[in-house]
């Protein structure tokens, strides 16, 4: 990972724009640029550490998904003046049995399309990148937020959407080049007419804007190459309507569901993040290098009873030994560690540390790789 520690620069990110309740539904637009730090010194030095680091290598991650998109034709589009590209155009398919088996590029094509003004969009890259899979469970780890990325790669001036809103919200990161935005002021506001106090900026490597849901914006570039993604995630507000349809059942006043339940809830769901633990699981062999993590998209919920520990995750309920309490609590964080890194941190023995992961993995709340 080139000491992209992507938890970390998730943090930075959320910290900078507000914190993780300051961001859309709850409020408007907002932009952090790494060359200007929040007025309570809380975030951004220029251009340095977490941020500088994590843009390299998503960047990094973005030339890769590029260099080798596999079977994963529909993850491609290319806009040319507001119209897709027929994909026999700039991609060729080889199939059989009537299945898609796998897809390249048509770099001739591409590249001229780009120059022209197109704009290559990548749907879904934390599907293609690891890197860009490990900031979208960041971002998803920390907000309580289904997410997804896509990337959107353009060298010319114009834009290749017009003034549109989209039904989600957004995270926008410049990794490359620079690219011209405006958006809209009026939070919900699906005007084609931006309004005329709008934000209007151009984005720069590092920077990020958070745009909300319903919210009009137009995009275009600067005549220079120009890469940024966009994470757009949905909170669960269907756990709110859940405990407002409760109140309203029982006769009671409906008030904002406590933060406990909310947390409990989303623990108790069973979406899982992408990954095998296939060596870990029926060898029961761990390495220097295998990196862990916990499998949930959503933290845990850890409770200490008198005889045991019990983790609420992905709708299970797993019965464990106290004296596990501290590793479970490092592990439940959400980051990947090595199997070093591990060891190092946690209170356990060796012996008891590879037991635990073994059970982990073999029971799949942990995720065991290499």
């Amino acid at each position: 990972m080139s000491g992209f520690e992507v938890f970390a620069y998730a943090q930075h990110l959320l910290a900078a724009l507000g914190g993780p309740d300051a961001l859309p539904p709850a409020s408007g637009v907002r932009l952090y640029s790494p060359a200007e730090s929040p007025a309570d010194g809380s975030a951004g030095s220029p251009a340095a550490g977490p941020a500088s680091a994590g843009t390299d290598a998503l960047l990094a991650g973005v030339w890769s998904a590029l260099a080798r998109p596999g079977a994963l034709a529909t993850n491609f589009r290319l806009v040319e003046s507001g119209r897709q590209v027929d994909r026999s155009r700039w991609m060729r398919s080889r199939v059989g049995d009537g299945e898609v088996l796998h897809t390249t590029l048509v770099p001739a094509y591409l590249h001229s399309a780009i120059e022209r003004g197109a704009t290559l969009v990548i749907s879904h890259i934390e599907a293609l990148d690891e890197r860009v899979m490990l900031l979208c469970e960041a971002i998803e780890y920390q907000l309580h937020v289904r997410a997804w990325v896509n990337c959107y790669i353009t060298a010319g001036d114009a834009s290749a959407f017009d003034v549109h809103s989209d039904d989600h919200d957004a995270l926008i990161l410049q990794l490359l080049g620079r690219k011209h935005w405006q958006v809209d002021t009026r939070v919900g506001a699906r005007s084609r007419d931006l309004a005329p106090d709008s934000l209007d900026r151009v984005l720069e490597p590092g920077m990020c804007l958070s745009v909300p849901r319903d919210t009009a914006h137009c995009v275009s570039g600067t005549g220079e190459l120009t890469v940024h993604l966009t994470i757009g995630y949905e909170p669960f507000a269907d756990l709110r309507e859940e405990a407002l349809a409760a109140h309203e059942l029982l006769g009671t006043s409906a008030a904002e569901p406590d933060l406990e339940w909310l947390a409990t809830r989303l623990a108790m769901r069973p979406d899982r993040r992408a990954g095998a633990s296939l060596r870990s699981a029926l060898t029961g062999e761990v390495g220097e290098s295998t990196r862990i993590r916990w499998a949930s998209r959503f933290p845990p919920r850890i409770r200490p009873t008198d005889d045991g520990l019990v983790v609420i995750t992905m709708g299970r309920r797993i019965r464990l030994d106290r004296r596990l309490e501290a590793t479970i609590g490092l592990l439940s964080r959400g980051s990947a560690l090595t199997w070093h890194d591990l060891a190092a941190q946690s209170d356990l023995s060796a012996a008891d540390l590879r037991d635990l992961v073994r059970f982990g993995a073999r029971n799949d709340f942990l995720i065991c790789e290499g």
